[in-house]
């Protein structure tokens, strides 16, 4: 494991894209080298929501110095400002970025999209009227989805912004949904199910309380061949992803779960809120290995062969 340095409070899940690693932590979005571990530059742009980055660009949320909640587009060089709009109420979450769009949340109140090239304001969608949002915008085979926190799911034309379907479910405050092969999966955030819906029509496919949990299904799934896995606040859990039945579940014995789980080389990667790092056999829930980072984990990543974990104000690299 390797202390790649100081990132600061409040760090955010990273993005690995063509070597260099982004993360924002203490009103600052950081450029680090992958090769080196060393910082490539900062920019201070205020609050920052997760990035993401398409081509030469990182686009993410933040707070202008002086005059409110902006969304920007920085040059991935150097971090200069490309543009800037004005946005109505804060973003916790990453944009998504394809086919020339950039698809963001704004609060849990709009769902904006922009030109990528220029800010250009395409269109924008009002879903939910109160309550913060923690679940960003996906985008899969040519639909747009989200999810407000009272757990209703819409997919959106993303070129317009017009509803495709919308479904209500029994959510509360959920995080993204996964979108697999014609189907959409969502945690229930506060309550304790799993919900599976057809992706083109809505339509329940089937919704699950593994093991009767009395837990929150506050992460994003992930999934690997026809397994299903998402993180309760106590236990990894795997359900088949057909049919929601539980498969085997792991407890957690390094604090609570705060992560939500990833899926690479046959393994699934999750960690505690303690700051223990975990990879698990995809096929059996036999625990692989165990690294302590930082109290305080917030999220990791696998990219190229290495786990990238933000734990308090430090960012961690470990060998996947």
């Amino acid at each position: 494991m390797r202390l790649w340095g100081f990132v600061g409070p409040d760090s955010s899940v990273p993005y690995v894209h063509d070597g260099t690693v982004y993360v924002v932590g203490c009103g600052r979005l950081r450029a680090v080298s992958v090769a080196g571990g060393f910082f490539r530059w900062s920019t201070e742009i205020g609050h920052l929501a997760p990035p993401t980055v398409s081509g030469d660009t990182v686009y993410l949320a933040g707070k202008g110095r002086y005059d409110g909640d902006k969304f920007f587009a920085l040059d991935t060089a150097d971090g200069r400002v490309r543009w800037r709009r004005r946005t109505s109420v804060v973003s916790l979450t990453p944009p998504v970025v394809a086919d020339g769009l950039v698809h963001h949340v704004d609060g849990s109140r709009h769902l904006r999209t922009f030109d990528a090239a220029t800010g250009r304001r395409r269109w924008r969608v009002k879903y939910r009227r109160n309550g913060a949002n923690f679940a960003g915008p996906v985008l899969a085979d040519g639909t747009l989805y989200v999810v407000d926190d009272g757990g209703t799911v819409r997919a959106l034309d993303p070129a317009t912004g017009a509803v495709r379907w919308q479904r209500p479910t029994s959510a509360r405050v959920p995080r993204a949904p996964l979108v697999h092969d014609g189907t959409l999966y969502l945690g229930g955030g506060h309550l304790q199910e799993v919900y599976a819906l057809d992706a083109a029509t809505g339509e329940l496919r089937w919704s699950a309380q593994p093991y009767l949990a009395r837990t929150a299904f506050e992460s994003t799934p992930a999934i690997h061949g026809d397994t299903l896995y998402i993180t309760g606040s106590d236990h990894l859990y795997a359900l088949n992803a057909t049919t929601g039945e539980a498969r085997w579940r792991v407890p957690a014995d390094g604090g609570t779960i705060r992560s939500s789980p990833v899926v690479a080389d046959g393994k699934v990667y999750l960690g505690s809120r303690l700051g223990q790092v975990c990879a698990i056999s995809a096929d059996n829930g036999q625990v692989r290995w165990k690294a302590q980072a930082g109290d305080k984990l917030r999220s990791l990543v696998v990219a190229g062969g290495l786990v990238y974990v933000t734990c308090g104000d430090s960012l961690y690299t470990m060998e996947a």
